[in-house]
C-alpha cells in the first residue's frame, strides 16, 4: 500500500442497559447516518443519570463519535481518563476503552500505540469471557487495519476473517457489520488480488444499498474501494466514477472538508497519474494535500503518501530538485521529531508515524538521488548520500521485520525490500569502481546483497540457538513446540480447501494458537533477556567473516540477480582474496536457464549445448581454479545445478562423457546465504558414525504414488558399508511416528529413499511421504519438519524434485530443504527432479563409500567423486541421472 490512507466502516456498538436501552439504537442510527453532533446530544442527555457502568460506556461513545469528527485530541483525553480511572476494575469495560484507544490512535497514524492498545483489549475481553462478541470483532477488525496499513497482510487477513465469523454468527448476512467487515477485507485483498477484492466491496455495496439507498457515507466508503479495485484493473474510467461519487458525498456531509474526502481526491488524483495525465494528477494532489493539512496540521502519514505521489511525478519529469524537496517534506510530516529541509538529512528510522511509508520515501529519495547524478550532476556526492540513504532503508527493514509475528509477513517485506537491496548493490558497486577506498565499498555491495537473502530463515536459526542457550524451562520449550505443531497443523490443512464450514473452524483455531504463541514468545523475551538479546543482536557476515571459513583452495561465488538493472554481480572470496564481477544480464536469461535445465532433463544434447555455453560464460566469468567451490545462488539461479556447467574446451565430437562439465575439476555444494554458512559453523557435531536409513518402498493408493522395490536395496547396500552403526527402517518401520520419536537428534547421518512433493504454490503442502503409524497419515509436511529436533551432519533425500520450492523474492526458494535446515541438519541431499531407482541407488551408495574411506574428506568432494565415477562409466553419464543430486551445506 506503501504508506496509502484507507477509509475502514467502523461502527458503534450499543449495548442496552439499564433505563436507556431502546435509545441506544437511536444513537446507533445517528452516527451511520454521519449526525454526529445530534448522536453527541442525545449521549450528552443520558449522562448525567447513569449508573456507574453505562456512563462509561457512555463515555466511551462520545470518545468514538468525537474520533469519527476528527477531533482525536478531546477523545484522546477522555479515553486516558477512562483508562486510568472508572474503566480500570472491569476487564470488559476497560477492554472497550483499549479498543477505542487503538481506533484513536490508527487515526493518528500512531501504529505502534494502536497495536499495543488493541492487543491489551483482545487479552481483555478473554479475561472477560467475551472473546466471542461484537466488541471483540470490532477489535479484530481494528487491528486488521493496524496490521494492514503497516504491511503485515496475512495477520489482517487472519484478524479480518475472524472478526467476519463473528459478525455473520451474531448478527447474520444482511447486517451492517457484515457489510463492514466484507468493505474491510477487500481492502486486504486489494494488495495481491484485486479481482477477489472487487468481489468483497461488490458485497459490501449491496448490503449498504439495501440498508441506505444511493447518497449515504457508507455508500461512499464502498464507492471508494471499488474505484480503486477498478484502477487496479486498469479500468479507468470506472474507477474515475466511482471516486467521483464518493468525493460528492462527502463534500455534502462535511462542506468544510475533511479527511475522507481528501482521499477519494487522492484516489482521484492516482487514476490521472496512471492515465499520464501528471497536469490533473498534481491539481488533485494539491487540493487533498491542503485539505490534509488543514485537518491534521503538518505532520501525518497521509500527508506524507501525497507528497511522495507529487514527488514520483517531478521526478518522471527529470525535475530532480523539486523530487527531493517533496520527498524531504514527506519525511517531515511521517516523523514527529524531524524537521531539517536539507536534503543531506535522513530522520531516524526508530521515529515514525507508518514505518512502510517511511521505508517508501527513504528509496524514492535515494532513486532520485541517483537519478539525478546520472541525469544532470555526476557529482559523487549524490552517489553517497543515496547510499547513505539506503542504509537508513535497511535499518528500517530490520526494525519491521522484528516486529512482524506471521512468516508470510515477514516473507512479503523481504520482497519488497529486494529493490532496496538491488539499489544498494548497485550504487555501492558503481561507486567501488570509481573511487581509490574501493575495497570499502565492495563489502558494502556485498553487505546489502546478504541481506537480500534467507532474511527469516536466519532469523529462525538464531531463534532456535537462542532458545538453546537462555536457560528457558523445558517444559516451557515443550509448550512452544506444541503450539508450533498446532499452528503448522491447522495451516497445512488450511491449504488442503477444506469445506466453509471447516475452513472456519480451522482458522478460529489458528488464530487463538496465534495468540497463545505471541503471548509466549513475548514472555520469554521479558523473563529470559539472554534469549531476547542472542535472537535480535546479530551482526550481518562480513567478507572477513567468510573468508575466516575457507581453506586453501576453497571458494565461496555468491551471486546477486539485479533484474530491474540487468546486471549480475559475482562477490568471489578466497581465503584472503575479495573480488566482485559486474556483469550484464542477456535478455534471455530466462531462456538461457530454461534451455540448461530441459536440455538435461530430456536428454537433448544440442539445447543444452547452447544453453550452457552461455551460461556457463556469464556465471563462472572470474572464477578462479579451486578444488571445492560453495555457491550462493540469487533469483531463478537456486534451481539450476552448477556441477553441470562447462569450463574448459568442448571437444567436436563425443557423448555426455566427454564433456567438461565443472563437476570434473571442482567439489560443489550450495548455501542459502553467507549469514547460514557462518550460522552452521557454530553447531557442534555428533562424534559417531550413526545412520538412520528409512525406505518405505511401497505406497498406499490413496498417495497415487508408484512403489520403489529398488530403494530396498539402495539403503541396504548403504547399511552395509556402515556396519553396526546403521539402523534400517523398512517397509511399515520406515513410518512418520519413527520420525517423530524424538529419536533423530542421536543420528549423524539420515537417508530417506522415498518419494517427496514440493507444492510450489502452497509450500505448507510440500511434504515427504512415509508409512502410517497410529494417529500419523506418513505424510510429514514442511510445518511438521520444521519442529523435529535434528543433530545430523548430512541428511539425504533421495526422493523426486526435493530440492525445488516457492521462489520468494528477498528470501529464496521456501521448500523441504529449508525446513530441514531450520530443524538442524548442518548439510541436506535433495534432488531437481526425479530419477530411477537404479541410478540413484548406485550414485548415493558410492558416495557414501567415498565419504567413509576417506576420513576428513568433505561431503561435497564425495559427492564429486561419485557423480565423475558415473560419468567415466558412461551408463549413467548424461547429466540427467547426476545433476539433480546437490548438495546444501558442507
Amino acid at each position: 500500500m506503501k504508506g496509502l490512507r484507507i477509509i475502514f466502516s467502523i461502527l458503534l456498538l450499543i449495548i442496552a442497559l439499564p433505563g436507556i436501552g431502546q435509545d441506544f439504537g437511536k444513537i446507533d442510527s445517528l452516527v451511520n447516518d454521519g449526525q454526529y453532533e445530534s448522536a453527541l446530544v442525545m449521549i450528552d442527555r443520558f449522562l448525567p443519570g447513569s449508573t456507574t457502568e453505562s456512563d462509561i460506556r457512555l463515555t466511551n461513545r462520545r470518545a468514538e463519535v468525537l474520533i469519527l469528527q476528527g477531533k482525536l485530541n478531546e477523545a484522546e483525553f477522555i479515553l486516558t481518563d477512562l483508562a486510568k480511572g472508572g474503566a480500570r476494575e472491569n476487564p470488559f469495560l476497560l477492554a472497550e476503552t483499549k479498543t477505542n484507544l487503538g481506533f484513536l490512535y490508527l487515526n493518528k497514524a500512531r501504529n505502534d500505540m494502536a497495536l499495543t492498545s488493541l492487543l491489551e483489549a483482545l487479552e481483555l475481553y478473554q479475561q472477560a469471557g467475551q472473546s466471542n462478541s461484537l466488541e471483540a470483532a470490532r477489535c479484530l477488525s481494528t487491528l486488521s487495519f493496524v496490521y494492514l496499513t503497516t504491511g503485515k497482510y496475512n495477520q489482517a487477513e487472519e484478524n479480518g476473517l475472524i472478526a467476519l465469523q463473528l459478525r455473520q454468527r451474531l448478527k447474520g448476512e444482511a447486517s451492517e457489520v457484515v457489510a463492514a467487515s466484507y468493505n474491510d477485507l477487500g481492502l486486504v485483498y486489494a494488495q495481491s488480488n484485486p479481482e477477489k477484492a472487487l468481489d468483497y466491496y461488490d458485497m459490501a455495496m449491496a448490503v449498504y444499498q439495501k440498508l441506505h439507498g444511493n447518497d449515504h457515507r457508507k455508500i461512499a466508503i464502498a464507492s471508494n474501494n471499488l474505484g480503486a479495485a477498478y484502477r487496479n484493473l486498469k479500468l479507468y474510467g470506472d474507477a474515475i466514477t466511482n471516486f467521483e461519487t464518493a468525493e460528492a458525498i462527502w463534500k455534502r456531509i462535511y462542506p468544510e472538508g475533511h479527511p475522507n474526502q481528501a482521499f477519494a481526491l487522492v484516489n482521484l488524483g492516482l487514476t490521472y497519474d496512471n492515465m499520464g495525465n501528471h497536469t490533473s494528477a498534481l491539481g488533485y494532489f494539491n487540493r487533498a494535500l491542503e485539505m490534509y493539512r488543514k485537518s491534521y496540521g503538518e505532520r501525518h502519514s497521509d500527508i506524507a503518501f501525497v507528497l511522495n505521489q507529487m514527488g514520483l511525478i517531478k521526478q518522471d519529469e527529470k525535475k530532480y530538485a523539486e523530487a527531493l524537496t517533496l520527498y524531504q517534506q514527506a519525511l517531515i510530516a511521517n516523523s514527529p521529531t524531524f524537521s531539517s529541509t536539507a536534503i543531506e538529512k535522513n530522520p531516524s528510522v526508530t521515529r515514525y508515524y507508518n514505518a512502510k511509508g517511511m521505508l517508501y520515501t527513504l528509496r524514492l529519495k535515494a532513486e532520485a538521488l541517483e537519478a539525478r547524478y546520472l541525469g544532470q550532476t555526476l557529482k559523487l556526492t549524490d552517489l553517497t548520500l543515496a547510499l547513505s540513504t539506503l542504509q537508513s532503508c535497511d535499518t528500517l527493514i530490520d526494525n519491521i521485520r522484528y516486529s512482524s509475528a506471521n512468516e508470510n509477513d515477514k516473507l512479503e517485506i523481504g520482497a519488497s525490500a529486494n529493490e532496496v537491496y538491488e539499489n544498494g548493490v548497485s550504487i555501492a558497486q558503481s561507486i567501488s569502481e570509481m573511487t581509490i577506498n574501493g575495497a570499502k565499498y565492495r563489502e558494502m555491495a556485498f553487505y546489502f546483497a546478504e541481506k537480500s537473502k534467507s532474511a527469516v530463515l536466519q532469523e529462525s536459526i538464531a531463534d532456535a540457538e537462542a532458545k538453546s542457550f537462555a536457560g528457558i524451562p523445558p517444559e516451557v520449550l515443550e509448550t512452544e513446540n506444541e503450539l508450533k505443531a498446532s499452528m503448522a497443523l491447522f495451516t497445512q490443512k488450511l491449504a488442503q480447501k477444506p469445506s466453509p464450514e471447516e475452513e472456519a473452524s480451522l482458522r478460529e483455531k489458528l488464530f487463538k494458537a496465534n495468540q497463545e504463541y505471541q503471548a509466549l514468545v513475548k514472555r520469554m523475551e521479558k523473563e529470559y533477556p539472554d534469549y531476547f538479546n542472542l535472537k535480535f543482536n546479530r551482526a550481518a557476515p562480513s567478507t572477513t567473516d567468510v573468508q575466516k571459513q575457507l581453506s586453501t583452495g576453497q571458494l565461496v561465488v555468491s551471486y546477486f540477480v539485479a533484474e530491474k538493472r540487468s546486471r549480475l554481480y559475482s562477490f568471489i572470496l578466497t581465503p584472503d582474496k575479495f573480488r566482485v564481477v559486474n556483469s550484464t544480464l542477456p535478455g534471455d536469461f530466462d531462456k538461457q536457464i530454461k534451455g540448461f535445465t530441459n536440455g538435461i532433463y530430456f536428454m537433448a544434447p544440442d539445447v543444452f549445448l547452447t544453453s550452457a555455453k552461455s551460461l556457463s560464460h556469464l556465471l563462472l566469468r572470474g572464477v578462479p581454479a579451486a578444488k571445492e567451490i560453495i555457491f550462493i545462488p540469487s533469483g531463478r539461479l537456486s534451481t539450476i545445478p552448477f556441477e553441470a556447467l562447462l569450463k574448459g574446451n568442448i571437444p567436436m565430437e563425443g557423448g555426455f562423457d566427454q564433456l567438461p562439465y565443472l563437476v570434473k575439476q571442482v567439489g560443489v555444494s550450495y548455501e542459502f546465504s553467507a549469514g547460514v554458512l557462518l550460522q552452521k559453523t557454530t553447531i557442534p557435531s555428533i562424534p559417531t558414525n550413526a545412520i538412520l536409513l528409512c525406505a518405505p518402498i511401497d505406497f498406499p493408493e490413496k498417495d497415487n504414488l508408484a512403489n520403489l522395490p529398488g530403494t530396498q536395496k539402495e539403503v541396504t547396500d548403504i547399511a552395509s558399508l556402515f556396519g553396526s552403526d546403521a539402523r534400517i527402517a523398512l517397509g511399515p518401520d520406515a513410518n512418520e511416528g519413527l520420525v517423530k520419536s524424538g529419536n533423530l537428534g542421536n543420528y549423524r547421518y539420515l537417508h530417506f529413499a522415498t518419494h517427496g512433493i514440493v507444492d510450489e504454490s502452497a509450500p505448507e503442502l510440500s511434504r515427504i511421504f512415509l508409512q502410517t503409524s497410529d494417529r500419523e497419515d506418513g505424510n510429514v509436511f514442511s510445518g511438521e519438519i520444521f519442529n523435529i529436533k535434528l543433530n545430523a551432519n548430512l541428511c539425504v533425500l533421495s526422493a523426486c524434485q526435493t530440492g525445488l520450492g516457492k521462489y520468494s523474492k528477498g528470501e529464496g526458494v521456501i521448500g523441504l530443504s529449508r525446513a530441514l535446515v531450520y530443524a538442524g541438519a548442518r548439510s541436506i541431499i535433495v534432488s531437481y527432479w526425479s530419477v530411477a531407482d537404479d541410478s540413484t541407488a548406485e550414485l548415493m551408495t558410492e558416495f557414501y563409500r567415498i565419504l567413509l574411506a576417506n576420513p576428513g574428506l568433505s561431503a561435497r568432494v564425495a559427492l564429486q567423486l561419485a557423480k565423475i565415477n558415473m560419468i567415466q562409466k558412461r551408463r549413467y553419464s548424461a547429466p540427467y541421472f547426476w545433476a539433480p543430486f546437490v548438495l546444501i551445506g558442507s
